[in-house]
């Protein structure tokens, strides 16, 4: 599988998440060519951005397959909320209980949960942005 299509798989399962559905949460693979865009109209809107990100992956012992290189690696999944918009409705989920949704739905025997911390920033607009960031180690393999 390729990176793209690896983060757009799951992005995709957690937009199937009802808890995160119902909570006004969507979720973007970063790789896609507008992510930035679509995210950041998303988080305006109210809602929680989870956009899934693949910083850091290595290989993991030597490919025996041609074609195929096993990794390993961590898989970050960010959810980003503007948090006067967000609050301002009582049923959408926030950026860190979104996290820890999503550790619950991907911690097992594919994703192994290894940390979440919560940070807060000022964007260039000059609005505050929660972010809650969630990891996860991963293990697989890459094709062309």
């Amino acid at each position: 599988m390729k990176i793209f299509n690896f983060q757009t798989k799951i992005a995709n399962a957690l937009n199937t998440v009802e808890e995160l559905v119902q909570g006004g949460c969507k979720a973007f693979a970063e790789d896609t060519r507008t992510v930035y865009d679509e995210s950041a109209q998303f988080i305006r809107e109210g809602g929680v951005a989870i956009v899934v990100i693949t910083p850091d992956l290595n290989r993991a012992g030597s490919g025996t397959k041609p074609g195929v290189i096993p990794f390993e690696g961590d898989i970050v999944i960010r959810c980003i909320e503007l948090p006067p918009v967000a609050a301002s409705d009582p049923n959408t989920v926030r950026a860190l209980d979104a996290a820890e949704i999503v550790m619950h739905e991907l911690d097992g025997e594919i994703f192994e949960w290894r940390s979440t911390r919560q940070s807060a920033s000022r964007a260039s607009d000059g609005n505050d942005v929660i972010t809650a960031t969630v990891t996860f180690g991963y293990t697989g393999e890459l094709t062309k």
